[in-house]
């Protein structure tokens, strides 16, 4: 992506905002103190400010030093007072500058491939057609992977109910076997030596000792 918008993956990837809430970002909406991002507007394909797509008025998205670093940076080398991401012009960022870049940047990443792949006498590889939304799939992937919660997804992702939340990402949480299985293991992990003591974990839940 070109240095003027690369911090806007960062963003997305970071906190699951759709394309459109990230569009209309301002400057305002940044908490750099304790790291959140103030989810109120988007901006439609229109060109037009609106309320975010589904959640009844605004959410607080908490986000961590990778993306406030990125922001910073941002603002460092492109001073800002209103609008977060702008176009080289000036102007607000817009959809369609937006999907321009996005589809010359996998454009450039293919090319490089090809050269790559050339010189080193190989066949290329082709690269998956990832859409902007893919961000946002790979931030809840990521979040349900380290243990969060279906309400904490769908607070953040600013669904509607946790309904549709469970409809698209269900298959990612672990189901109740796989939380045995996990549970289980850790508790009787010391066993798998074959020798020593058994830990106090599991002399704790066994409810004796060994």
């Amino acid at each position: 992506m070109p240095p003027y918008i690369r911090a806007a993956v960062v963003v997305l990837a970071g906190s699951g905002l759709r394309i459109g809430e990230l569009l209309g970002l301002k400057v305002a909406d940044i908490d750099f103190k304790v790291g959140g991002i103030r989810v109120e507007r988007q901006r439609l394909q229109s060109g037009k400010i609106g309320p975010p797509k589904t959640a009844k008025s605004w959410r607080t998205v908490p986000v961590g030093e990778v993306v406030t670093d990125a922001l910073l940076g941002h603002l460092a080398a492109r001073p800002a007072t209103e609008w977060l991401f702008t176009m080289e012009e000036g102007e607000p960022l817009n959809y369609r500058r937006w999907k321009t870049e996005w589809n010359g940047a996998r454009k450039a990443l293919q090319a490089e491939e090809n050269k790559a792949a050339g010189r080193e006498g190989r066949k290329p590889v082709g690269l998956p057609h990832m859409v902007t939304h893919d961000l946002r799939h790979f931030y809840a992937s990521a979040l349900i992977a380290g243990g969060a919660s279906v309400k904490q997804v769908q607070m953040v992702l600013g669904h509607a109910s946790a309904v549709i939340t469970l409809r698209i990402y269900a298959h990612l949480w672990p189901g109740e076997e796989d939380r045995t299985r996990s549970v289980m293991d850790a508790v009787l992990g010391g066993l798998r030596t074959g020798c020593g003591p058994v830990g106090r974990m599991t002399s704790e839940t066994a409810g004796q000792t060994a």
